[in-house]
């Protein structure tokens, strides 16, 4: 689906997709936010949800950097895993909404200054500067919402 229908779309018809995004927080670590269908992202991933995929894409083609010192065992959750082993921390929201919740954590979490250039850049734009994932496992939609 194109950036431009998604954005076009009222906040409740988004309602049900799943959306991977990406962003940085006060500290500059990054994190990945998973919608889980129950909450919808902020406007600034909806302009452009092709760049996030790319950034996304880019940065699991990576090789591990660290091991994950939380994720699940899941065989169908492994790709947090594989997030936390790129240095980024992981929240996920489950279909009925609510908070997003801590999935899996870096023991050596990456900066937003340490990746490729791309994603570098689309993680900054969107910085939380009232949040330290290290310190945090959830946080609610409309904290995301107030940056």
């Amino acid at each position: 689906m194109s950036p431009v229908l998604v954005s076009s779309m009222a906040p409740v018809e988004r309602m049900g997709l799943d959306f991977d995004w990406l962003a940085s927080d006060a500290e500059g670590f990054v994190a990945l936010f998973s919608s889980g269908g129950g909450e919808i992202p902020p406007d600034a991933v909806l302009r452009d949800m092709d760049a996030q995929v790319r950034a996304l894409e880019a940065l699991l083609a990576a090789p591990a950097s660290t091991r994950a010192v939380f994720a699940p065992t899941a065989p169908a959750d492994n790709r947090w895993r594989g997030v936390a082993e790129r240095g980024l921390f992981v929240y996920r929201c489950g279909p009925e909404g609510g908070p997003y919740r801590l999935a899996a954590a870096p023991e050596t979490p990456v900066r937003a200054l340490e990746l490729p250039a791309g994603p570098a850049l689309l993680v900054q734009v969107l910085r939380f500067g009232q949040l330290r994932f290290r310190h945090i496992h959830s946080v609610t939609a409309d904290v995301l919402l107030t940056r």
